[in-house]
């Protein structure tokens, strides 16, 4: 119940919103939407779904502060969401995401541009400013991506590899800023390739079992109160996906090689690769079902990256490998993940919808470098449909890891 109020409170607050379907100024069709029973809630409507916002409708009987742009808008469309939540790394937190999508192209209307922002306060006084964007120009040929962030984050450690314990968690704490900008260019359809920068710093580092006399793998690793990541990267993106909030079909696959320099500020010289390859499989039944699979790799080629700038667990693009494991649950050199999910519909109209996922992932022992141990993840969650023109969705998702860990994730859209 919770998850649903947490969902019509985020689309009082939604402004701008556009949605399939006929103008929500007038009373919809008897017909197709049936606003005059609580069982239009289950109905299959074939591709008049429904969101959080049909259902306010329904229960205000369509009032004038309640209304939608036209279908042909081109945007912005604009979803806020503050709500309370719950992770393994910060405990209770209050988050104010704000997701903007529009069409750079109002004519054309073919790739979705989107700004999320995300702004946390939590439990263990950590806090948390972010920017992840896509913003497609020039008739979508190009493409502009970028991670700006702020962190003020005391946090735990729990040294190097794949076999760590709970017992080894080492209180650290932490400000970073990141900076990551790429440019594409698209060479053919679904294929674009490009440059980026990319800053990490981190600042103010503190080890507190070190200072009380502690060895940490921190501290035999190479400690330092601040640290700088600066390079520069080759990227290559292929992405067929039909829609990138909630990819119903196609496959997403990108590889980019950075190049971490001393000329450009960074601490010392080092190299890395990651690829990320996502598909997707509509399956063929009445109700919607779908398997998702997602491979994950991240390969220091050569070079000491600093420790908070390692592979670690949650440490991708968007905090989601991992699941049912804390943020920097397990650190290395080199990664290895790969997670499959089965994605259906609770409710026939789409409002409501659930996942099945499971996870293994693999950070190499150090100074060996070798993947000795994999550990698994499983668990499973709930969607509620926001916004079906531009298929936004709330997730909130329960994983469990191995040696008791476990805990709640929570996403705009889904998690890949």
């Amino acid at each position: 119940m919770g998850f649903l109020l947490i969902g019509a409170f985020c689309l009082i607050l939604t402004q701008n919103v556009c949605a399939q379907g006929v103008d929500a100024t007038k009373p919809p069709p008897t017909d197709s939407l049936r606003a005059d029973s609580a069982r239009a809630l289950i109905k299959d409507y074939g591709n008049n779904q429904m969101d959080v916002f049909d259902v306010l409708q329904w229960l205000f009987k369509h009032p004038k502060w309640l209304k939608r742009k036209s279908e042909n808008s081109p945007g912005p469309f604009i979803v806020v969401i503050p709500y309370p939540s719950y992770t393994i790394a910060t405990g209770v937190e209050g988050v104010a995401p704000i997701n903007i999508s529009f069409y750079s192209n109002p004519k054309e209307r073919t790739q979705l541009s989107f700004f999320n922002n995300n702004f946390q306060y939590t439990q263990y006084k950590q806090i948390i400013a972010l920017s992840v964007s896509n913003v497609f120009l020039g008739h979508d040929k190009w493409e502009l991506i970028g991670d700006y962030r702020f962190y003020n984050f005391p946090t735990y450690t729990y040294g190097l590899g794949s076999t760590t314990s709970l017992l080894d968690e080492d209180r650290i704490s932490y400000n970073q800023v990141r900076f990551y900008q790429l440019v594409m260019r698209q060479v053919v359809p679904n294929v674009s390739v490009g440059l980026g920068y990319h800053l990490d710093y981190h600042y103010d580092i503190s080890d507190f079992n070190a200072q009380n006399g502690i060895v940490t793998d921190f501290q035999r690793y190479g400690f330092h109160t601040k640290s700088m990541s600066s390079g520069a990267s080759i990227n290559l993106l292929y992405d067929s996906r039909d829609n990138s909030n909630t990819p119903l079909s196609g496959i997403y696959f990108s590889a980019q090689f950075r190049a971490n320099l001393s000329v450009l500020g960074s601490n010392s010289n080092y190299n890395s690769i990651t690829v990320d390859c996502r598909k997707y499989f509509r399956l063929p039944t009445r109700w919607y079902t779908e398997l998702a699979f997602w491979g994950y790799l991240w390969i220091t080629t050569n070079g000491t990256p600093p420790y908070l700038d390692l592979p670690a667990t949650a440490a991708d693009m968007f905090n989601n490998t991992g699941r049912g494991y804390a943020l920097g649950r397990f650190r290395g050199l080199n990664m290895i993940y790969f997670e499959s999910e089965f994605r259906f519909s609770i409710l026939r109209s789409g409002l409501l919808g659930g996942v099945v996922f499971a996870n293994v992932e693999s950070l190499s022992q150090w100074p060996s470098n070798n993947f000795t141990t994999f550990q698994p993840g499983i668990g499973l969650g709930l969607r509620l449909k926001l916004n079906k023109k531009i298929k936004t969705s709330s997730a909130i998702d329960y994983g469990f890891g191995s040696g008791g860990s476990s805990g709640f994730a929570f996403n705009l859209n889904e998690v890949y």
